[in-house]
């Protein structure tokens, strides 16, 4: 089936094997984050698992597929301390975007 890394260093929590499937997140891309992201420290004693576009170019001069390389840069992790995916998703854009949208609320008029 989905081999999380090496055998037994992960495992996947029911949660994110519903996240994965409703996402459409395939497990050799999740395979491949955890390979080759970046770990960072998120709440709750969990680690968050990122490859980063830099980190993508230089596995793709080293030979790695390309597609699996740009997929993989999309997505997101999160492990608990104990190995275990919790949940996994769709990386947005970091930036902050201004809204152009006016105020939603009607008869509103800004000072």
């Amino acid at each position: 089936m989905m081999a999380f890394c090496e055998e037994g260093a992960f495992q996947l929590s029911t949660h994110a094997a519903v996240r994965m499937a409703q996402r459409g997140i395939r497990g050799a891309i999740l395979d491949f984050v955890l390979l080759h992201g970046t770990r960072r420290k998120a709440q709750r004693d969990c680690e968050t698992y990122v490859l980063s576009d830099r980190a993508g170019r230089e596995l793709q001069a080293a030979g790695y597929d390309g597609q699996t390389i740009a997929a993989a840069t999309k997505i997101q992790a999160i492990v608990d301390a104990d190995g275990t995916i919790v949940t996994c998703y769709h990386r947005r854009n970091t930036r902050s975007r201004l809204s152009c949208r006016k105020s939603q609320i009607r008869g509103f008029q800004p000072a």
